[in-house]
């Protein structure tokens, strides 16, 4: 079976700084990965190449199989045309560090812009599943409510239901409890424990939370510099790491002692 995100000499730099560095990476359907380390080791630059935000400048990236880039036609690979890539695009969600809700638009409205205008849905059919997916987040309560009437943690679930709605493959979710409050990081993180229990889609999590992480995924992944260091089952990262890197950095999080 092929992974659903594979990446194989994945390059990317900004001028002349080198952000990713030869990222070799598997991620088979179902699974959760929590993606860790430093501030600037090109975490958000991987999810911003998955999202297909950015390109790479060396590599290759597919997902479920297809590149973004290009496609096959008439028998050869070339450059895909902007069906291919809104296909592919199709296939990922992504919850960002800030909600980038619509001031002017209520949470179900929120939720319903994309299924109207990227999937066209009838009206009645979009309303139904946003309701739907803000009751999964347990916000069925606040469909009227507007953002500026909403807690940032509310904000926050109203932006995972949006990327819910459009049913991804993959999702992915960068910080997405950093501009929380401290009170409310809690009830996001359970809320993505469950999803992650589900395993009903791909779940790529850059987080700083090493609790979480250790508790929720299938793999943690360790990047430092722009490579990935090492990559395994939670236990073994954050109790057994093989490399001196990734045990300062633990370390240095949750103390010699975890």
């Amino acid at each position: 079976m092929n992974p659903i995100i594979r990446l194989r000499g994945v390059h990317k730099a900004y001028g002349e700084l080198a952000v990713l560095r030869g990222i070799d990476l598997e991620v088979p359907a179902g699974q959760t990965v929590s993606v860790i380390g430093p501030s600037g080791s090109g975490k958000s630059t991987l999810l911003r190449l998955l999202m297909t935000l950015d390109r790479p400048d060396q590599g290759v990236l597919e997902i479920d199989g297809e590149s973004p880039w290009t496609m096959e036609k008439n028998g050869s690979q070339q450059p895909a045309d902007e069906r291919h890539l809104r296909q592919v695009r199709g296939k990922v969600g992504m919850v960002f560090q800030h909600f980038n809700l619509f001031p002017h638009m209520s949470a179900l409205h929120n939720v319903m812009e994309a299924l109207l205008r990227v999937l066209r849905l009838p009206r009645t059919e979009a309303e139904a599943r946003a309701r739907e997916r803000l009751s999964a987040v347990g916000l069925a309560d606040k469909a009227d409510a507007y953002p500026a009437h909403l807690s940032g943690g509310q904000k926050q679930r109203v932006a995972i239901a949006r990327a819910l709605a459009m049913q991804p493959k993959v999702m992915l979710f960068d910080e997405i409890t950093s501009a929380l409050d401290p009170e409310l990081v809690g009830g996001i993180l359970a809320l993505l424990h469950e999803m992650s229990s589900k395993r009903t889609m791909t779940m790529v999590i850059v987080t700083h939370h090493m609790r979480f992480a250790e508790s929720c995924s299938d793999r943690v992944v360790f990047f430092d510099e722009g490579v990935i260091v090492e990559d395994g089952a939670p236990k073994a990262i954050f109790h057994e790491p093989r490399h001196e890197r990734t045990r300062r950095f633990v370390d240095a999080i949750l103390g010699p002692e975890a």
